[in-house]
């Protein structure tokens, strides 16, 4: 993500750069050498909110709640990208 961002501030030639969709998955299959999993769910949402409030860059984390009807290219994975399950609990 850092390299992402650093591509995009180049490309952005000044202007302001968002991050505006970043997260990780709580439950499925790895993708593409990612492991699903409430620790490095945590762990990712820690790491990327400090980094994020460190260097003064304004992030938005994806997604408030798991959508269930969302398992298409992302495979199972794609339903658990939330802060809270389909029933609007707080996973964590």
């Amino acid at each position: 993500m850092k390299q992402m961002y650093q591509q995009a501030v180049q490309a952005a030639n000044g202007k302001k750069v968002i991050i505006t969709e970043t997260g990780w998955p709580s439950q499925g299959k790895s993708l593409d050498g990612a492991e699903p999993s409430a620790e490095n769910f945590m762990k990712y949402f820690i790491n990327s909110q400090q980094w994020s409030r460190e260097a003064g860059i304004e992030m938005f984390y994806f997604s408030s709640f798991d959508e269930s009807w969302k398992v298409g290219p992302e495979g199972d994975v794609g339903a658990h990208w939330g802060l809270w399950d389909m029933h609007h609990e707080l996973k964590f």
